[in-house]
């Protein structure tokens, strides 16, 4: 019998068109952040104290991304570096997830499959999830990499299937080994893994034609043995895992209505991350179950599969009981692209429904270049935010050395009160975090944007203390008291005892 031929240089070979699309899309989704010095909240502290936030990390379970930063030498921060080697590595997953499903799909669906398999990838990276997601440079390219590493453990898994003795159980330590650290790097990293899962048994029951109980158990047991490492991992590092801390505990039943709204954003296309696509992708795979059983072809595992895959998107609220930040719902963009790519396999291999494939492809293409389009509005608005908040933390510097009570021997506590929001014409779009200034970020908590706005102007070599909650209070209650003015107006800086500087940038506080 003649052996498969799965040669990854082959698969490249006869990938080039497909690659290229993938690229186009990219580029145009990132590559702004190629000729731009603009960061996000959190990446301020990073750039000041990254040794700090490597602690910060590890207390969040996410010791792989420790490890990842401290192999690359990703600190002190290099912008550009970071999100060069993001991008790379974002065209390096889009191939690696290609070429998985390529090793599980049918053979005879291979000749069509090389031509329509950038419909997953485009559909997964421009997603403007990602924006927010790829906005975090201090954790881009250990997250890139960590989707690299789903995809490439899931190719030796793949190949371990195919081998006997000794060298199955290599392969199968280093994908076990490969997927902890993949866990450790970023938590929804587990709930993508799940997906992948699911995708390859869907494809296994699919191509073999019954519910494949083998295949099933086998990818359960390694899961298992992954989570029980990465939480032995955790418990001697000593991590609190505060950040995805579940919600089941304090909330309980109410739990069920958290989920309940976010399923019901999803499918009323609520945000700009949604949109009706995930509503397409269901009505897909329905008719594709349906067209199985008519058949005759369809079993319990391509059912459960199925399920499986359309409930992806809310697993990381599943688990955690609540509404997780939109950064951390990879799931969703890649549920959409990996079934409106099987429903084009399936059309396309039907004389009779080839043109409905050409239209699902030209309807992917529009998808994608509509995310890439929010997305590339995304970076660009916060390029533009970012020039403006560094043009007022310069303003302001420059107006406190111009002060008469100014002393540049003297160490000031800086206390900013209000907001101030970009103004520019050129800004387009916020997300849930890129987009807002340093100046208007934490308006509402307690502090406001006192810690945000005094850690970016230092990356700008402009020191301040932070304040206290108790002196932040009475900078509130000294300007209404004094009537201070809006900044930049006269008296809009103002200096009180214990060397506080008060600047207030707005009528709300």
């Amino acid at each position: 019998m003649k052996k498969e031929k799965n040669n990854f240089e082959e698969y490249i070979k006869s990938s080039k068109g497909a690659i290229l699309i993938t690229i186009f899309f990219l580029i145009l989704s990132f590559g702004q952040r190629l000729i731009s010095d603009s960061f996000s909240m959190d990446t301020e502290f990073y750039i000041e104290h990254y040794l700090k936030d490597y602690t910060w990390w590890l207390g969040l379970d996410r010791w792989g991304l420790v490890l990842i930063n401290k192999i690359l030498s990703i600190g002190p921060l290099v912008l550009f570096q970071s999100n060069f080697m993001t991008i790379v590595l974002i065209a390096l997953y889009s191939i690696l997830f290609s070429y998985l499903f390529y090793l599980y799909i049918p053979k005879k669906w291979r000749t069509y499959y090389l031509k329509i398999q950038f419909i997953l990838p485009i559909i997964f990276i421009t997603n403007p999830i990602f924006a927010e997601q790829y906005n975090f440079i201090n954790q881009n390219v250990a997250v890139a990499l960590g989707i690299c590493f789903i995809a490439l453990s899931q190719i030796i898994q793949k190949e371990a299937d195919n081998l006997k003795n000794k060298s199955k159980i290599i392969l199968n330590i280093i994908s076990i080994m490969i997927s902890t650290i993949t866990f450790g790097i970023y938590q929804a990293m587990i709930p993508l893994y799940i997906l992948i899962v699911a995708c390859t048994y869907l494809l296994e029951c699919i191509k073999n034609k019954n519910s494949c109980w083998k295949f099933l158990i086998d990818r359960i047991i390694k899961f298992v043995i992954i989570c029980i490492l990465y939480l032995i991992i955790c418990k001697i590092i000593g991590g609190e895992n505060s950040y995805l801390q579940s919600g089941w505990a304090t909330e309980g039943i109410n739990c069920f209505k958290y989920i309940y709204y976010v399923i019901v954003d999803m499918l009323k296309c609520n945000t700009i991350f949604y949109n009706i696509s995930f509503l397409i992708a269901i009505c897909i795979m329905i008719i594709i179950n349906i067209y199985l059983f008519v058949k005759k072809k369809n079993n319990i595992g391509i059912l459960l599969s199925s399920i499986g895959i359309l409930m992806s998107p809310f697993y990381i609220m599943i688990i955690t009981g609540v509404d997780q930040l939109k950064r951390t719902q990879f799931n969703y963009s890649f549920v959409i692209g990996f079934i409106l790519m099987l429903g084009c396999l399936y059309l396309i291999n039907t004389e009779k429904l080839k043109k409905i494939a050409y239209l699902i492809v030209i309807l992917s293409l529009s998808i994608a270049y509509k995310q890439a389009n929010i997305t590339g509005k995304l970076f660009h608005s916060d390029n533009i935010r970012f020039k403006n908040d560094t043009i007022l933390a310069t303003n302001i510097q420059n107006d406190i050395e111009n002060q008469e009570w100014y002393d540049k021997t003297q160490k000031y506590t800086l206390v900013i009160l209000g907001q101030q929001p970009c103004k520019s014409n050129s800004f387009y779009e916020k997300g849930e975090v890129i987009g807002y200034s340093f100046f208007e970020f934490d308006y509402k908590y307690y502090y406001g944007p006192s810690q945000r706005a005094n850690a970016f102007m230092k990356t700008l070599g402009y020191d301040y203390k932070e304040p206290s909650k108790e002196t932040f209070d009475k900078a509130k209650e000294y300007i209404k008291k004094e009537k201070i003015n809006i900044y930049p107006s006269n008296n809009s800086i103002v200096k009180i005892k214990d060397n506080v500087i008060i600047i207030r940038l707005s009528e709300e506080i």
